[in-house]
């Protein structure tokens, strides 16, 4: 049985879109200017506070699968999927491998499907959470029976620790020594192991929504400071020079995380009415995740040509502007021409409805 839509999706998805394209808009700029130390520095304290972005629309993920289908999975589920994120993923790591030969080195069938083999089976590349969501799909359908047989509070603490403990073996040099760490360094953020946490609170907050509701009310100031104090981890590691990397694969990072979903999702339900911006930005976040790149490094070449001198603000604001006004066009385009979806994903623009909490599943209109 379908249950109602939840609107504050929308406004959670649209955030996270936002904050993964303002990232790469200021890593781009950063790599293209020499900036002075102070603002550098800025820069990347700024970009750990958003690293949120990923692992919050891997989390949105598994809370919608969980909600929508809390009994099982509907027998045309993985067909949609594949033929509508899958395919997508496909496309795009033809276009991202391709690209980047014919405007450089040259095209080779060699050095074509060698990229493609890296971006498409070892996530060499930004889509690599698509792989992530698949885990997570598989998880939902092998594990589901064992979390509604345990406590959520076991399996959520469990869950946890796993996920740290896997995430810190690959974030400090201690342990690079060991071979089997160290040859899979480049690939770590592939197994479900470094995004377990995310799969089970999720699961759990969307199989059981009016308990996570009444969850948000009570402790909405704990979560509020717990959100502040998990913030500033990553800030003063690498103020202290302890782990620096700006990446969203950080141990410190998973409860900030989850912090942040938390408030997200009581801001959006502060909120009267979706914003109409907020509706697109979230029907079109995934042709925005996979085609921003794409924009931002081309907006970047034209703009290393031009005759004048632009400063580094205006660069992430160019960058960041483009990176998703162009996505959703494009997305919203191709929607409107046949197989259009195949290639950038689904644009479905949702329908406006009045927030409601809901207490017991009710069929959707």
């Amino acid at each position: 049985m379908k249950r109602t839509m939840i609107n504050e999706i929308f406004f959670i998805r649209a955030i996270a879109c936002l904050c993964v394209v303002l990232i790469h808009a200021m890593t781009t700029t950063q790599h293209s200017y020499e900036l002075f130390h102070l603002t550098d520095h800025a820069l990347y304290m700024f970009k750990l506070t958003i690293m949120f972005a990923t692992p919050v629309f891997v989390m949105i993920s598994e809370f919608l699968l969980s909600y929508s289908y809390p009994d099982k999975l509907p027998k045309s589920f993985w067909k949609k999927r594949i033929l509508y994120i899958f395919i997508p993923y496909l496309v795009m790591a033809v276009i991202y491998s391709a690209y980047p030969l014919i405007i450089g080195t040259g095209f080779t069938w060699g050095r074509f499907m060698e990229l493609f083999f890296q971006k498409t089976f070892l996530g060499l590349w930004h889509g690599y959470f698509v792989l992530i969501i698949f885990q997570f799909y598989a998880l939902h359908f092998l594990l589901k029976k064992y979390f509604d047989r345990f406590p959520a509070f076991l399996m959520i603490g469990i869950s946890l620790i796993i996920n740290l403990f896997y995430l810190a073996i690959y974030n400090f040099s201690w342990f690079h020594d060991i071979s089997l760490v160290a040859g899979l360094r480049d690939y770590y953020k592939l197994p479900f192991l470094g995004w377990i946490f995310y799969f089970t609170v999720a699961y759990y907050a969307g199989k059981n929504i009016d308990v996570f509701l009444s969850f948000l009310q009570k402790y909405k100031y704990y979560l509020i400071a717990g959100a502040v104090l998990t913030g500033m981890i990553p800030l003063l590691m690498r103020f202290n020079r302890i782990y620096s990397v700006v990446s969203s694969k950080r141990f410190d990072i998973v409860l900030y995380t989850f912090f942040i979903f938390c408030i997200l999702y009581l801001i959006a339900r502060r909120l009267k009415k979706t914003p109409t911006i907020v509706m697109w930005i979230s029907s079109s976040s995934y042709g925005i995740y996979l085609l921003h790149p794409l924009f931002q490094f081309n907006t970047r070449d034209l703009m290393q040509s031009l005759p004048f001198y632009t400063n580094f603000g205006v660069h992430i604001i160019l960058l960041f502007v483009i990176g998703m006004g162009g996505p959703i066009l494009l997305t919203y385009l191709f929607n409107k021409v046949p197989y259009g979806a195949l290639i950038v994903g689904k644009f479905n623009t949702p329908k406006k409805k009045e927030k409601k909490v809901a207490k017991e599943p009710a069929k959707a209109s």
